[in-house]
């Protein structure tokens, strides 16, 4: 039902007619952190530059490959303008902190789920409160009911509303499966 963007980083990135043309290092996103662009490994001009390829150009997210439409959907972008990625860009959303609109931390993001069927829009985050607190009570899921209409998706912080810590579940021992 829900795909993990921490289990597409590293899959090969390949072409129609078999070709491999590198393996998924990140994932950009838009203003409203919508997913919108595949960043591939490899770079141009002392590492300057890197290679993407829009998300509309690609053709198949699958579980053990990602598959886009030609040659030519593959772009170099400055690295200094990859703004907001998983944990590459300037504004990483991988270690931002969730706290409620009452000022409670739930967490840090650890991993972003994406529903299989609807592609681009995150449907749930997953969050660590540290190391040990992970290996002794699991990492929290927490799906998002309405989508991100009720979030606020900033540079330093998402906040939610208090009501979003009760539909928070745990999953035991979620280090341990990676």
């Amino acid at each position: 039902m829900h795909r993990s963007l921490q289990q597409m980083i590293g899959l090969p990135v390949m072409l129609p007619g078999g070709k491999r043309v590198g393996r998924l290092l990140d994932i950009g996103f838009d203003e409203f952190w919508e997913a919108e662009f595949a960043v591939l490994d490899g770079s141009f001009g002392f590492r300057r530059k890197v290679r993407i390829v829009k998300w509309e150009d690609v053709l198949t997210s699958g579980e053990d490959v990602l598959v886009i439409k030609d040659e030519d959907a593959i772009r170099s972008m400055p690295r200094k303008s990859l703004q907001r990625t998983f944990h590459t860009g300037l504004i990483r959303m991988r270690e931002l902190p969730v706290y409620t609109l009452e000022g409670q931390e739930l967490g840090r993001i650890s991993d972003v789920y994406f529903r299989k069927t609807a592609g681009t829009q995150i449907a749930g985050y997953e969050l660590t409160d540290g190391f040990l607190a992970d290996v002794f009570e699991g990492r929290r899921r927490m799906y998002l009911p309405d989508g991100p209409k009720d979030l606020t998706l900033g540079e330093d912080a998402i906040l939610v509303p208090a009501s979003y810590e009760r539909i928070m579940d745990r999953e035991p021992n979620a280090e341990s499966d990676r």
